[in-house]
């Protein structure tokens, strides 16, 4: 039995009191640890199935790995209960100090034996870790004249001091070796690139862009000092002020209006398709848009895109002709009062006259003075008169009750009514059933 027992516990998940374990150099086999080990503060089924490691991280930088098959120190006392006993190895005890990273190790796979290691050795299968436990390592009197059969010498102390001490310069120099790599690797790729013309020199003229389509802002550009707007071939967009657009003598509308240029090369040739582009924040009329073709030697003429505004003026233009359109053809101007002229009189029934679309209608009773030489006795209205050149003749009853009373009424271009061949002269005639067209 050891003569220095330390028990605890350790929980894989909870971070209960650090465990102190106090110790002197060059103690030997004198150290044992029993540990139970539980999982939340339970058991742990399946704890047969692992193999428990001691790694504790040295002065100096190294690291101890032991499993007990090298010492014969570690036993599982009661698996099912998770309680282990290890012996301390006497490499943990050979330099004073304080050792705040130890712990236990539940394992399947990984290597074998006790190894005093650089860096942990992260092979196993399965790693799970205990929250950590101190051994504080105390001076003791022999150190200093200590054999190197057993113990750490003093020249590997001498290196674990200069290990130490030039740790943190060390890191920052492979730092440093890292940083140096990695933009050597980006140098490389950089003329990997170059050479390979995927990244060309400004100073090539034929592998990468050099007219801007834009500002740097990411506005329009400027256009150049020019009095066409078939002199600007550069592709791009350009904004043209009111000043510049006064100079301009091709632009779409005149008047100076500013306007925004739109240049688009074709594949091949010298060829530009030009937009110009009139806009208003707060006039959707006079936002228009143009286009043409541009030639090495001469322009197609603008053409104008259509658009919502320009659209519902053509539609609210074209319903206005058809109404005007279908009330000419159709409007009724209701019965109006024929104009009489001296020795002519209405009758019981009024002479009347009315239009429907081109279509004019007479009624009516005419009464005539005896003996009144025959002729005109009413001039219709422009727009009510007949267009044939030919004068329309109606035969109508008089008012008599003599066989065969009749008279004749011409109705000419001029608008003139005329009656002829009245066969009793006292009696009056009627204008109903003359009508014609005025087309």
């Amino acid at each position: 039995m050891s003569l220095k027992q330390y028990q605890f516990s350790l929980d894989l998940v909870s971070d209960s009191i650090r465990p102190l374990i106090l110790a002197r150099a060059t103690e030997n086999n004198a150290v044992t640890t029993i540990v139970q080990f539980t999982n939340n503060g339970a058991g742990i089924p399946d704890f047969g199935d692992y193999r428990p490691i001691f790694e504790c991280r040295l002065p100096g930088g190294y690291f101890v790995r032991d499993d007990g098959s090298t010492y014969n120190n570690m036993d599982i006392i009661n698996p099912d209960k998770g309680i282990i006993k290890y012996t301390m190895a006497k490499e943990v005890f050979a330099r004073q100090g304080e050792l705040n990273l130890c712990y236990f190790v539940l394992e399947k796979g990984g290597s074998i034996g006790f190894q005093i290691l650089e860096e942990l050795d992260l092979s196993a299968d399965v790693r799970v870790t205990t929250p950590n436990f101190t051994i504080l390592v105390q001076e003791d009197a022999t150190q200093g004249n200590i054999e190197q059969k057993d113990f750490i010498s003093d020249i590997a102390g001498l290196n674990n001091f200069i290990r130490e001490s030039t740790a943190e310069a060390m890191e920052s120099l492979n730092t440093a070796i890292a940083q140096l790599n990695e933009s050597t690797d980006t140098a490389n790729e950089l003329i990997s690139l170059i050479n390979s013309n995927d990244i060309v020199p400004r100073s090539e003229t034929t592998n990468w862009q050099k007219a801007k389509l834009t500002a740097d802002t990411g506005a329009a550009k400027a256009p150049p000092d020019v009095t066409t707007l078939a002199e600007i071939v550069e592709q791009g967009s350009f904004y043209i002020n009111s000043t510049a657009a006064a100079k301009i003598t091709d632009a779409p509308l005149t008047g100076g209006a500013s306007l925004r240029l739109e240049n688009h090369k074709l594949i091949t040739g010298t060829g530009i398709e030009q937009h110009a582009r009139y806009f208003s924040t707060t006039n959707a009329a006079t936002n228009r848009h143009f286009y043409r073709y541009v030639g090495a030697t001469s322009s197609t003429a603008w053409r104008e895109y259509e658009n919502t505004v320009g659209s519902q003026t053509k539609a609210d233009a074209a319903k206005t002709a058809s109404i005007a359109y279908v009330d000419a053809k159709f409007l009724d101007s209701g019965w109006l009062d024929l104009p009489l002229k001296t020795n002519y009189s209405a009758g019981t029934a009024k002479p009347q006259y009315r239009k429907i679309g081109n279509r004019v209608i007479l009624r009516g009773l005419v009464n005539r003075v005896a003996g009144t030489t025959a002729g005109a006795f009413s001039t219709l209205p422009v727009g009510f008169r007949s267009s044939t050149t030919y004068v329309n003749g109606y035969k109508v009853a008089q008012q008599s009750g003599a066989i065969g009373s009749s008279a004749t009424v011409y109705a000419k271009p001029s608008g003139d009514l005329e009656v002829l061949a009245i066969a009793v002269d006292a009696s009056g005639f009627w204008l109903d059933g003359i009508e014609f067209m005025i087309d």
